[in-house]
């Protein structure tokens, strides 16, 4: 037959512990005398607000050199734009590349240099003939 059970029997209970996990990690009652002193409380707070402080400029500091890396980057490419348009320039004002292009337009180079042209002036401004 079935067996009668008593309130008074119980399962047998597996050993919890009153305090938290936390508390058997991170006891601070030694330190503090069971009571947590204001005083902490306020050190804590303000070397925390300082740590706050620290890593916000750290990251303004650090987006700072990632603005000026892109510029820097961007610089260089303008810089070589320029170098490559200097030189096309140089290459298009040449006397010989102007002869090919003139070629198109039946245009022949002139064998006769060109004259200078030199005026006399008197210190009055009046030309001397």
């Amino acid at each position: 037959m079935a067996k009668q059970v008593s309130d008074t029997e119980q399962a047998p209970k597996t050993s919890v512990p009153k305090e938290g996990i936390l508390d058997l990690l991170f006891n601070m009652d030694p330190l503090t005398g069971g009571e947590l002193p204001v005083k902490l409380v306020f050190r804590i707070g303000f070397v925390a607000f300082l740590i706050l402080v620290y890593i916000y400029y750290s990251m303004l500091a650090d987006g700072k050199i990632h603005q000026i890396a892109k510029t820097k980057a961007e610089l260089e490419e303008i810089r070589a734009d320029y170098t490559t348009q200097k030189a096309e320039f140089m290459k298009i004002g040449k006397q010989s590349y102007l002869a090919i292009a003139m070629k198109k337009y039946a245009l022949e180079l002139s064998l006769t240099p060109p004259t200078k042209v030199v005026m006399d002036q008197t210190k009055d401004g009046k030309n001397s003939d």
